[in-house]
């Protein structure tokens, strides 16, 4: 039976149209030195909860994406920009790709140090024979896609240096260049080896960048309505265990 496609999802495939063989096609409009300092922290087992097999899940509050709100803050850093082709790490292995609009807001503390707040919002692809984002044990058995929202707030301290990057406003469009062929090895021990950064924001705008942390954070995964079925497990709750842990899963 032909499936209808809702405005919704017409919306996530114009965009998923621009996938190549081996990923989303776009370009990179500012040159910066990779890191993995900002990337997604990989989830564990440790993170997760007893519900990783229920079709519907609801996923935590992202209450925790606060500005800082204390008395002395500067705000210093306002940009958004377009991530494509990141590879989407789970617990037994990357899993989809992922492409993001991001937005970075940063404050100057009072005491020297700063507070950074990340917030995404994108669509994850996946491909068939792709691994689940929960444990790795599951063979994805349709090419599906969905939504992602969420973020982290974040604290280090260093130099604020933008040199001649702009501070404020849209700064372009990234191509992180992660593969479909590479989330088909299932595994990070299988060859795996993720996308590699073309942009981090942490060595754009900073020097002597240190004391990272992450005292909070989460994405909630949510497979398109198109791909839901009385088979199919529809949403994926990567959150800090602090935040609320993992549960629920993508399995198509």
């Amino acid at each position: 039976m032909t499936k209808i496609i809702h405005a919704t999802a017409i919306a996530c495939v114009l965009v998923l149209s621009l996938m190549t063989s081996n990923g989303l096609s776009g370009t990179n409009y500012i040159a910066n030195a990779s890191s993995h300092q900002d990337e997604k922290p990989h989830p564990s087992n440790n993170d997760q909860d007893d519900h990783h097999s229920k079709k519907s899940n609801i996923c935590p509050s992202q209450s925790f994406l606060n500005e800082p709100h204390l008395k002395g803050d500067t705000k210093i850093l306002d940009v958004t920009y377009t991530v494509k082709n990141d590879e989407d790490s789970g617990v037994g292995g990357y899993w989809a790709l992922d492409h993001f609009n991001e937005h970075l807001k940063v404050w100057q503390l009072t005491d020297g140090s700063f507070y950074a707040l990340k917030t995404y919002d994108g669509i994850f692809a996946v491909p068939t024979g792709g691994p689940n984002p929960a444990d790795g044990s599951y063979t994805q058995t349709e090419s599906s896609f969905g939504n992602i929202d969420g973020g982290y707030v974040a604290t280090f301290t260093g130099t604020f240096a933008p040199g001649s990057q702009p501070t404020s406003g849209n700064i372009g469009t990234f191509n992180f260049g992660g593969t479909m062929s590479d989330i088909l090895l299932k595994t990070y021990g299988n060859g795996q080896t993720g996308a590699t950064p073309t942009f981090d924001w942490t060595s754009a705008y900073f020097s002597g960048f240190n004391n990272f942390a992450q005292p909070h954070w989460g994405w909630s995964y949510k497979l398109d309505s198109e791909f839901q079925s009385s088979i199919s497990v529809n949403q994926w709750c990567n959150y800090n265990s602090a935040d609320g842990g993992n549960s629920g899963d993508i399995r198509s």
